[in-house]
């Protein structure tokens, strides 16, 4: 159940990331069908899981130099490449708004997901 409502949380924020993207003048437009928000939440947070961790770890090197810079290009690359090589109705048309949505999409969810969802200590606690 836990993973469902965080798929949703993420969908929504996926969808308030692009359209907060449109409303500022960047590249991004949302797609306005929802299931096609829950499909690209789920295929962006598979991404996430297999390769985004490795890339990580080759980068490691030039993360540290660069104080965690070259890991947020690395995301907001990850994010472009992804809404780029999807068959979806979203567009990201460079890199500043991959930028953006990669920076927006973690802020918005981790937002979300601290209001909205219980902690996992205090589920352990009620038992």
């Amino acid at each position: 159940m836990r993973f469902l409502l965080k798929w949703l949380l993420f969908a929504v924020a996926l969808y308030l990331t692009f359209w907060s993207g449109a409303l500022l003048g960047l590249d991004m437009r949302p797609s306005p069908n929802f299931l096609d928000n829950l499909l690209m939440a789920l295929l962006l947070g598979l991404v996430n899981a297999l390769l985004r961790r490795g890339v990580r770890l080759a980068l490691l090197p030039l993360n540290c130099l660069t104080l965690g810079i070259a890991g947020v290009l690395v995301n907001a690359l990850l994010f472009w490449a992804v809404f780029a090589l999807a068959p979806f109705n979203f567009r990201v048309g460079n890199f500043w708004a991959a930028l953006y949505g990669s920076i927006m999409l973690g802020i918005i969810n981790g937002l979300l997901s601290g209001v909205l969802l219980p902690d996992e200590d205090d589920e352990k606690r009620r038992r």
